[in-house]
């Protein structure tokens, strides 16, 4: 944990956290005096999600998503806590450089969109081309601009102007176009209790409602069948090449679908403490073990990807099959985690 002198004189304070936007959204939050947890607002933004987009291509391979649309937790869950916030793209850099000059010189921090590609304070070795990556921008200096990467980094660092130019204007898919936002004022008594109800009564919708059988748990047995029928549909090599697509966009990309299953875990557990519910308490360790099957699932797969035999060998059928199971234990969860919300209405 670091600390930084803003150009109004407040102090901020650099925390880490799981991820990239949750950690960000919570700590603008905090900057303007509502200190809300990650977990917190992951559930209130109903930040869990599944989805399978064959329209939508990265590497020329269709994405499979574990979390809501990038910026969407940040909408939701300042929506549902009263949080004022602006939030922009640019067409010119050179009018998104600017703008992000004239906040940060009044001691606003503000949080920006990049490519991880171009940021050359991150190793070379991890950097991909993913124009989803959120970190807050403090204030510019001598060496470009001072910023905090809570999901990246333990510290604050240093971003040169040519580097951030480039990742937040970088083309391709889900390019960022400059996005920028904070929040412009919080209210200091939101309604936690019924933003929780809200966020967790849409994370039921989202996972359980929607009819396209890509999105949800229908989406994640669609993914699962296609698994398992890969080899015999598409040859070994390349049904390997797209369940390393599958095992990337999972455990690389936005933190992925263990990661995010053990923040929605730790979601539920605060609520639970919040509404004193021991049955939320349950559906959190109910959560946390289907993040510990997707990590299984994770490992079986780099496994066949790699040609790597343990004493039972692993197939894709067998990794089909994982998935299968978390998406019948997901639908079992969010039926009940429904019913919870229910009697937390009445």
């Amino acid at each position: 944990m670091t600390t930084e002198t803003l150009a109004n004189g407040k102090t901020y304070i650099h925390r880490t956290s799981a991820h990239c936007e949750t950690g960000v959204t919570s700590a603008l939050f905090r900057d303007k005096g509502l200190d809300i947890s990650e977990p917190m607002v992951f559930g209130i933004g109903s930040g869990i999600f599944f989805g399978h987009l064959p329209f939508i291509k990265q590497t020329g391979l269709p994405i499979s998503t574990f979390r809501s649309i990038p910026g969407l937790v940040f909408k939701k869950a300042a929506k549902r806590l009263g949080v004022t916030v602006f939030r922009k793209r640019f067409r010119s850099p050179q009018k998104g450089m600017d703008e992000l000059r004239r906040v940060i010189r009044t001691g606003q921090i503000a949080a920006v969109t990049t490519n991880v590609y171009w940021l050359s304070f991150f190793p070379r070795r991890y950097r991909f081309n993913f124009s989803g990556h959120n970190f807050i921008v403090l204030y510019e200096n001598e060496n470009g601009f001072r910023i905090s990467d809570p999901a990246l980094l333990e510290y604050t660092t240093d971003c040169s102007t040519h580097d951030m130019e480039r990742a937040r204007f970088a083309r391709g898919p889900m390019e960022p176009r400059g996005l920028m936002y904070y929040p412009i004022s919080v209210n200091p008594n939101p309604d936690i209790r019924k933003a929780c109800i809200t966020g967790m009564t849409d994370s039921c919708n989202q996972m359980l409602k929607i009819p396209i059988p890509l999105f949800g748990v229908k989406g994640m047995r669609y993914v699962a069948q296609k698994v398992i029928k890969w080899p015999e549909k598409l040859g070994y090599v390349e049904a390997c090449r797209q369940l390393a697509h599958i095992l990337r966009l999972q455990e690389e990309m936005g933190t992925g679908g263990a990661g995010f299953r053990y923040i929605f875990a730790a979601f539920l557990q605060e609520a639970g403490e919040l509404f004193g519910s021991t049955e939320l308490n349950d559906l959190s360790n109910e959560m946390t073990a289907i993040g510990d099957i997707w990590r299984e699932f994770a490992v079986v797969s780099s496994r066949i990807i790699k040609h790597r035999k343990t004493k039972s060998e692993e197939t894709f059928e067998k990794a089909g099959g994982l998935m299968l199971i978390c998406a019948g234990r997901e639908e079992e969860l969010f039926k009940n985690l429904r019913d919870v919300v229910g009697k937390l209405k009445s």
